[in-house]
C-alpha cells in the first residue's frame, strides 16, 4: 500500500514539473513571437523612411 501511495506522488510530481516546463515554454514562445513582431514593424518604418517621391529629383549643389 505505501509503495502505491508513493508511486501516485511520484507521478504527480511528474506531472507537475511537466506542467512549469510546457508553461515556461509558451512564455517563451511568445516572448519570441513579440520580439519578431516588434523587428518586424521597425524594418517597415525604416523601409517608409527610406523610401523617394517617384515623381521628384533631389538635386543639390
Amino acid at each position: 500500500m505505501l509503495d502505491s501511495v508513493s508511486s501516485i506522488a511520484a507521478l504527480a510530481t511528474q506531472m507537475s514539473t511537466q506542467k512549469t516546463g510546457q508553461q515556461v515554454q509558451v512564455a517563451v514562445l511568445a516572448k519570441a513571437k513579440e520580439m519578431q513582431d516588434q523587428q518586424g514593424q521597425n524594418a517597415l518604418k525604416l523601409l517608409e523612411s527610406a523610401s523617394v517621391p517617384n515623381n521628384s529629383v533631389d538635386v543639390r549643389v
